[in-house]
């Protein structure tokens, strides 16, 4: 684990604890959005002076995102009755032709709900592993499907001063995640990857002919 990332995280939220985040327990949604936005904003000025790069060990989280073009083909295969292949197939290749050309930022890897801890409506906490690396900040970005309905999202956005591209590398990043857990057998994993679904098409402007439950 990163140091110099342990010690933003420590600096900014002290040792709260708090409880895992879903759309029930957030207060003021757009409050929320704008904080952790924020949060993201400020990580990603941080020094990377003992940062690792993506790798094997740290499930390449932060990697460009056409480096997981394989599996999202696979996934797209196998949920071919439940998704529109072709338009998702369409909008991968479109956000994978960008790469993030600036410098690589902090990622934290696995920014889940589990992880961003909650007390009283408001974001107490960020549970961080040793996955975090430099690279892509749309990796991290992704979790905006899972938890924010459009009007948070562009506040989100909007906070972690993320362009165009980046966003729309994040969402075939949330497409992805929101893939891998639709069938979990984890009852909160798999709501929240059904939910995530429905806001991309959402974005994507695809009217919904089925239900995700």
């Amino acid at each position: 684990m990163s140091e110099i990332v342990k010690k933003f995280i420590a600096d900014r939220f002290g040792e709260k604890e708090g409880t895992s985040v879903n759309p029930g327990n957030i207060g003021d949604v757009r409050e929320f959005a704008q904080e952790l936005g924020s949060f993201l904003y400020q990580l990603h000025r941080l020094p990377t002076t003992d940062a690792k790069s993506p790798s094997f060990e740290n499930a390449f989280a932060g990697s460009d995102l056409i480096f997981f073009e394989a599996e999202m083909i696979e996934l797209l295969k196998v949920y071919q009755k439940v998704v529109p292949v072709d338009l998702l197939q369409e909008k991968f290749d479109f956000a994978a032709k960008t790469k993030w050309s600036k410098k690589p930022v902090w990622v934290l890897g696995e920014l889940l709900t589990q992880n961003l801890k909650v007390t009283d409506g408001k974001l107490v906490n960020v549970k961080i592993s040793d996955k975090a690396v430099i690279g892509d900040p749309a990796f991290d970005l992704a979790i905006a499907w899972t938890i924010f309905d459009e009007k948070a999202r562009k506040i989100f956005f909007a906070a972690t001063e993320a362009d165009e591209a980046t966003i729309n590398r994040a969402r075939m990043f949330a497409l992805r995640q929101a893939l891998r857990n639709y069938q979990s057998q984890d009852i909160d994993e798999l709501i929240q990857s059904r939910d995530a679904s429905t806001e991309i098409l959402k974005d994507l402007n695809y009217s919904l002919g089925q239900d995700f439950y």
